[in-house]
C-alpha cells in the first residue's frame, strides 16, 4: 500500500474517532410496551393471531456522529408473542353451538437494536427518526395460556383453561433478527434529554424450523417507549 494511501486512511480513522467524542457520549434507559404478534405465511395463514401487549426495557449507549446524527445501541429485554381470539357458531342436531377460544403465546427475548438516528431541531423540541437492524435471543420456555368456552343454545356447558410451558426444541429458532424503525420527539431538561418514541419491528427470520411444514412465522409488531439520556464525560 502506498504511503499516501496509508496516511489518508489513518487521517480518516482519526477524524471518525474524533467525531465520537467521549465528552459527548450519553447513557440512558428506556421502558415501554410492545404490541407484538406473529405474521404467518404458507399453510397456516388463517391462524387468528392478534397483537399482544408486553413490556420492554433497555440500557442506551448514544454515540454522536454530528450535531444532528448519532448511533444508539440498546441492549435490553422484551416480552413478545401473540394473542389468539376465535369464535365459531354451528348448528349441530338442531342446537346452536358456540365456541369461544381466547389465548396467548408468551415469548421473552433479550434484544439489541443498533440504530442510526437523525435528530432535526423542532423549536424547543428535537425530532427523532431511528432505523437499523436488531437481533434477539429467546430466553426461557414458550408459555401457552388458553381458555375455551362452549355454549349450547346460549347456555354455558364447558369452560376449560390451560397453561402449558414448552421448552426450546429443534422446531423453533431461538435466534431472530430484523429491522426496526421509529419516530419520536425529545425535550431537554438541562443536560438531560427526555424522549418519547414509537417504533415498528419487522422480523426477518423464520421462527419455525420444522422441515415438514411450509408455513413461515415471523415476529412483527409496534412498540412505544419513554426514556432519558444523560451525557457522560467532561
Amino acid at each position: 500500500m502506498k504511503k499516501s494511501v496509508r496516511q489518508f486512511l489513518l487521517l480518516s480513522l482519526c477524524s471518525l474517532a474524533g467525531s465520537v467524542s467521549w465528552a459527548q457520549v450519553s447513557l440512558g434507559v428506556r421502558g415501554g410496551a410492545n404490541f407484538a404478534t406473529f405474521a404467518v405465511s404458507g399453510d397456516d395463514q388463517d391462524l387468528p393471531f392478534k397483537p399482544k401487549a408486553g413490556l420492554n426495557f433497555a440500557i442506551l449507549f448514544n454515540l454522536p456522529l454530528s450535531t444532528s446524527t448519532s448511533i444508539q445501541i440498546e441492549p435490553g429485554f422484551s416480552q413478545r408473542g401473540t394473542r389468539i381470539s376465535e369464535n365459531s357458531n354451528q348448528l349441530i342436531n338442531s342446537q346452536q353451538v358456540k365456541i369461544d377460544i381466547k389465548g396467548k403465546l408468551l415469548v421473552n427475548y433479550i434484544e439489541m437494536p443498533i440504530l442510526f438516528q437523525y435528530k432535526p431541531q423542532l423549536g424547543k423540541l428535537e425530532g427523532l427518526l431511528s432505523i437499523g437492524p436488531e437481533v434477539r435471543l429467546m430466553t426461557g420456555n414458550i408459555r401457552a395460556k388458553s381458555r375455551s368456552k362452549v355454549y349450547v343454545d346460549g347456555d354455558l356447558v364447558s369452560d376449560t383453561s390451560e397453561d402449558d410451558s414448552y421448552g426450546s426444541s429443534d422446531d423453533t429458532n431461538k435466534f431472530d433478527f430484523g429491522i426496526v424503525g421509529g419516530a419520536g420527539v425529545a425535550y431537554p431538561l438541562g443536560a438531560i434529554k427526555v424522549f418519547a418514541e414509537g417504533r415498528y419491528h419487522f422480523g426477518l427470520r423464520n421462527l419455525s424450523s420444522y422441515s415438514g411444514d411450509d408455513s413461515k412465522v415471523h415476529n412483527r409488531g409496534a412498540s412505544a417507549h419513554l426514556g432519558i439520556l444523560v451525557p457522560i464525560g467532561k
